[in-house]
Formats: structure tokens, sequence, C-alpha cells
């Protein structure tokens, strides 16, 4: 565990951004830009999802999970594969057609991968957006004949919404910038529990690690919870201060999920 840097995300009620910073390997790379919202619970608590056992159902669903990277605001954030060309992230990552224009994401941005191996796929079409739920859903074009969900699988959605204590975990694309801010945002397992259910009208919060560039990411229900591995929130945000044991991280919950996307046809 590296020696954590403790610094004040000051937050007033809930906010969420991704992170300023192109991929590594892209022309003119940005820097990791300071940003608000999503914080790191307590202690550090997640691991690099190659730690997963490679036949865990959670290794599988980590496959699905993907590096946005919105070149149109220079920033990055996380998202995932709903169908086999539609990708989920949030409205505060991309809201608009301008902002999807030359998207893209990489499934295979892991520890051990090297930038020249990445697989990059365009996903520069803007198909819905909802402020409410915080969420936009992309389309993908294929590549080399096949879209990406059909090459990392797909996630579901669950029907009815997570219990408080439950379990879950988010997959994500980040790295510890609190402590490096150019640290590379390889693809990240956090464990926690569902501390308020009925945090909003649409919303739930849990103590699950995250930071900027996490927004975006499935939070999904934990071995052993109801709904076991499917999605119950999509993460956006968070509130309080990093590494108190008193912060949160919010997502829009899984019932305000399923109903955009049968919008949609989803």
């Amino acid at each position: 565990m590296s020696l954590k840097i403790v610094r004040a995300f000051l937050v007033a009620g809930l906010t969420g951004c991704g992170v300023g910073e192109l991929p590594e390997d892209a022309p003119n790379a940005e820097p990791v830009g300071s940003t608000e919202g999503e914080v790191i619970v307590g202690s550090l608590n997640w691991y690099n999802v190659t730690e997963l056992s490679p036949t865990s159902t959670q290794r599988a669903r980590s496959k699905a999970v993907g590096y946005l990277s919105i070149p149109a605001k220079g920033a990055r954030c996380t998202a995932w594969l709903i169908a086999n060309d539609k990708i989920v992230t949030n409205n505060h990552c991309i809201g608009s057609s301008a902002e999807a224009a030359g998207a893209r994401a990489s499934f295979n941005y892991e520890e051990g991968v090297a930038s020249t191996s990445r697989i990059w796929y365009d996903c520069p079409t803007l198909v819905r957006t909802w402020t409410n739920e915080d969420m936009s859903v992309l389309a993908c074009k294929p590549l080399n004949g096949y879209y990406p969900g059909q090459v990392y699988g797909k996630l579901t959605v669950a029907s009815s919404n997570a219990a408080n204590s439950s379990s879950v975990y988010i997959i994500h694309q980040n790295c510890e910038t609190t402590v490096d801010s150019s640290c590379v945002p390889t693809k990240k397992y956090s464990l926690g529990t569902v501390l308020n259910t009925n945090h909003g009208a649409v919303t739930l919060t849990y103590n699950a690690d995250t930071l900027g560039g996490s927004s975006g990411a499935p939070v999904l229900a934990g071995t052993g919870a109801a709904n076991a591995h499917l999605v119950i929130g999509l993460h956006r945000g968070g509130g309080g201060d990093n590494y108190s044991p008193t912060a949160y991280n919010v997502g829009t919950e899984a019932t305000a999920l399923k109903a955009r996307l049968a919008e949609i046809g989803l």
C-alpha cells in the first residue's frame, strides 16, 4: 500500500467529474487535472482487476468496462457495455453530440498491457442523454468486423434496487492520483457496501472507493447479494472529505437506469 497524502475535497452537495487526461498513447496527451466529488472512503480498498481469479465472475464482468477518452473535453471517464455496440457513461462526462465527437473506448486498458497493445473502439455517436439520472449512452463502431460487446461481453442492469448493507463492487479506470497525478489509470476493482438505498429519488450511496475519472463506472451487486453481479448503480459522484471514514460515493439506482434504457430499446 502506498503512502497516502490526505487531501480534502470540499464538496458542496453532490458533485462529480471526469479527469482532465487523454490516453498516454494519444498525441498531445494532457496531464491529470484536479477534480472534486469522487472519494476514497477511509483507507484505499481497490485492486487491479488482473489480481482477480481469471475464472471468477467478477473478472468476467470487468472485461465489459473500459477507459473512455473524451478528446472534445480533454478528459477521461469510465464506460461499460450494455449492448454489442453501445456503452453507458455519465451525462457530466458526455452530455452532447459535440462532446461525443472523437470519443473512443479501450476495454483492455489494464495493468501489464502496454500502451501499444491497447485496443481502441471509436464511440463518437451520442444516442441519448439524461441529466436527472446523469446518464448517457454512446454508440460504438466495429473494429475488424466486430463490435466491442461481441469481444468483451455486456453487463445487465438489475430489475430491482439494492438493499442497505448489501455488498457491492465497482469496476473503474483509475489510480491513486492523490499520490501521483501522472499515474496510469488501469482498470480497478473496488469493494464496498450500500450505505443508503434511498439517498435521493433516483440515487443510492455506498462506501466503495473511487476518484475523479471513475465517473460512469458500473456498481455491481456482490456475491451473495440479491441481483449478484448485475448492475445496481451508475457511479456519478460523491460527498465528504477524501480519505474520511464518513465520506461516501453516489450512483443512480438500477430501476431508474432500467427505465431510461427501455426508452431506447435496451
